[in-house]
């Protein structure tokens, strides 16, 4: 065995799939969005109430929100990939502010936009401000895949439990470019742990996974390429 491939094979042989409990605590908002995220009225209630994750009410301001250069730069990554595999239409999942996609927009003006999010009240206003797409309440866990050439899961690896994303992907039968919030570390496990102890009535927000879990949630029906969208580590799946 050459020097080359033992090392490949010793990597393999340490992989470990690492996960660990999310919990975010919404402060002042804590009581209107609950215990737990993963319900679809407590992201109404982080978008109406919480600091950060406020969805406003008028155009202009929530344009303002959109101009980042991160998340143009983001945009500009998703855009290019749409392009290399000849993508027209594109549809993001649980969009949440619908400010990368604003950005998407921007940077992509031909490309067909379609923005879903579970939450009802979140759903409504953003139809009304996201004019140059098409808005929908859409929830992956019940409703099947829209009928595009690429979907985008930006930040929500943390939404659902293994069982539950294995099901959802197994759903794709187009592209999907998947952001996860971050690709967990030892360090980062520890600072989740903390975070546990020092806010024992924090909300629960789902689960963190390094990239072996990550990959976990859809081997058994996609093969993936890592990709850099803008600042982050992120996937291509194709059904195998």
């Amino acid at each position: 065995m050459r020097i080359g491939e033992a090392g490949a094979a010793a990597r393999t042989m340490v992989a470990v799939k690492l996960k660990v409990r999310h919990v975010f605590d919404f402060g002042m908002a804590r009581d209107a969005v609950g215990v737990d995220l993963a319900q679809p009225g407590a992201w109404d209630a982080a978008r109406e109430r919480a600091d950060g994750f406020v969805l406003p009410h008028e155009r202009e301001e929530w344009e303002a929100l959109a101009d980042d250069e991160r998340l143009r730069c983001r945009a500009r990554s998703i855009a290019a990939i749409a392009d290399e595999l000849g993508a027209r239409s594109l549809a993001s999942y649980g969009v949440g502010t619908g400010v990368l996609e604003r950005a998407i927009a921007g940077a992509a003006p031909e490309l067909k936009l379609f923005c879903t999010d579970a939450a009802l009240r979140t759903t409504a206003r953003l139809e009304e401000l996201f004019t140059e797409a098409s808005v929908a309440r859409h929830d992956l866990r019940h409703d099947p895949p829209l009928d595009v050439d690429l979907h985008l899961m930006h930040r929500l690896d943390a939404e659902f439990a293994d069982d539950e994303w294995q099901r959802i992907i197994a759903r794709f039968e187009q592209p999907i470019v998947f952001v996860p919030n971050l690709l967990l570390d030892l360090v980062t496990a520890v600072k989740e742990i903390a975070r546990r102890l020092v806010s024992p009535h924090a909300t629960r927000a789902g689960w963190y996974r390094n990239a072996d879990a990550l990959r976990d949630l859809w081997s058994a029906t996609h093969a993936d390429r890592p990709v850099s969208i803008g600042d982050a580590p992120a996937f291509v799946l194709k059904r195998r």
